[in-house]
C-alpha cells in the first residue's frame, strides 16, 4: 500500500455551529469524514469526492488524484476553511 497522504493537507469546519476544524491530511481521514461527518451527503462533488477517495484506497490510484475532488467537496458544503481564517 502506497502512502496515502495528501500533498497539502485540507482544512475543514464541521459539527453543529461548524466550530471543529479538521486539518485532514490522509486519503482514509478524507474517506471517514466524507461517509460519517459531512453535513450534506448529497451533491455531485460529494459523491465524485467519495469515489476517488475509494479508488486511493482500493490502490487504483494515486492521493494526489482524491484531493481536488475533497476541496471541490469541502466547497459545495462550504466547509472549507481557508487559509487566513486557519488563525
Amino acid at each position: 500500500m502506497q502512502d496515502q497522504h495528501f500533498d497539502e493537507p485540507v482544512r475543514v469546519a464541521l459539527g453543529r455551529s461548524r466550530n471543529t476544524i479538521y486539518k485532514v491530511e490522509r486519503v482514509a481521514q478524507a474517506a471517514d469524514i466524507l461517509m460519517n461527518r459531512w453535513p450534506v451527503k448529497t451533491g455531485g462533488y460529494h459523491v465524485a469526492a467519495r469515489k476517488a477517495c475509494l479508488g486511493v484506497l482500493e490502490d487504483l490510484k494515486e492521493p494526489r488524484y482524491a484531493r481536488a475532488p475533497f476541496v471541490n467537496a469541502a466547497i459545495e458544503a462550504d466547509i472549507l476553511v481557508e487559509r487566513d481564517r486557519e488563525g
